[in-house]
């Protein structure tokens, strides 16, 4: 984050005035670096240990219209396969698309209207695919996966599509395994974020097969560096991430209440069942 005060930088020991660098929180403690000399942290090298990140896993993403995952309008998704394979769809979702949303993903109202599936069709699709992979026992990665799963339940609703079984699948969330395992990381943890610390490729942010894909390359990254992740069966894996979803909600809870901030934190993972947000703004 730009640093909103002045002070000397932790690498050349230069003067960074206030708005001119980057203050960054390392193990608790807040530096000063101007841009040019902020340390790029990278993680320790895997181990030679076997575990879950050896199977086939598939990524998940989807792009929708809103943050709401419950409001949402899906416009696109991926599933991409461990052999590199994928299935992608674009969705006209019959809706006008936000600018803010236009500026996240890319698309406009005319992409859409011109190239997108209806949406009863292409949902419909989506959704018997990732019900196949729920019922055949493969594990799906998806990175803040109460997005995805929440916005496709919802939508799956909507149109009156077959639900999908949630309670059967095998969810793997890198964004639960990272804060489980670096607890006192305090730096920004969007999908680049960390791509970046595990040294994961990611192609183009907010493009849901680059991110699908870059989504299963970090559940591996992360579980061949923590040995007590990797070892653990799958099944025993979900439970513990809604565990640890909830345990690091409480503490985010416990922050915005010290500040006195009026935000209310879901603690509800894989699948959200109420809004995150009051329609009412109460």
């Amino acid at each position: 984050m730009i640093n909103r005060y002045a002070g000397n930088c932790g690498k050349c020991r230069q003067r960074v005035e206030a708005g001119a660098g980057q203050a960054i929180n390392d193990g608790g403690r807040w530096q000063t670096y101007h841009h040019d000399c902020v340390p790029v942290r990278i993680a320790p090298a895997p181990g030679t240990h076997t575990g879950w990140h050896d199977l086939p896993l598939v990524g998940f993403d989807l792009e929708g219209t809103l943050p709401e995952p419950m409001e949402t309008r899906i416009v696109s998704a991926a599933l991409v396969y461990a052999d590199g394979t994928r299935d992608t769809w674009l969705i006209d979702p019959g809706v006008p698309i936000p600018a803010d949303a236009t500026a996240l993903h890319g698309f406009t109202d005319e992409m859409l209207r011109s190239n997108g599936r209806p949406p009863r069709e292409a949902l419909a699709q989506l959704g018997a695919a990732v019900a196949k992979l729920v019922a055949d026992g493969i594990p799906l990665v998806a990175f803040r996966a109460t997005y995805d799963v929440t916005a496709l339940h919802t939508e799956l609703a909507r149109h009156g599509l077959p639900a999908i079984d949630w309670d059967r699948a095998r969810i793997v969330d890198p964004y639960v395994l990272h804060k489980e395992v670096e607890p006192k990381w305090y730096a920004p943890a969007r999908l680049g974020d960390l791509c970046g610390y595990y040294q994961v490729r990611l192609d183009a942010a907010h493009e849901a097969a680059s991110d699908a894909q870059a989504a299963a390359g970090l559940a591996r990254a992360i579980a061949a560096r923590h040995e007590r992740i990797a070892r653990m069966p799958l099944d025993v894996l979900h439970k513990a991430q809604a565990d640890w979803h909830a345990a690091q909600g409480r503490d985010l809870q416990a922050h915005f209440d010290r500040q006195g901030r009026n935000e209310t934190v879901n603690l509800e993972w894989p699948l959200e069942t109420r809004p995150r947000t009051d329609p009412s703004g109460t």
